[in-house]
């Protein structure tokens, strides 16, 4: 699952009001460095729509 597909995920559950789901693989993806390259991140994911 992409940083994009889990977010929206997330905001979608959390503007539906489902908000009882649990993420449980957030923030598991096997690369120590996404905080640091997020804002990058997002902005090639925006990008490509």
């Amino acid at each position: 699952m992409t940083v994009s597909e889990l977010t929206r995920q997330a905001i979608e559950t959390h503007l539906v009001g489902g908000g009882k789901r649990r993420l449980g693989a957030a923030g598991r993806s096997g690369r120590s460095d996404i905080s640091h390259r997020i804002e990058g991140i997002l902005r090639s994911e925006l990008a490509a729509r």
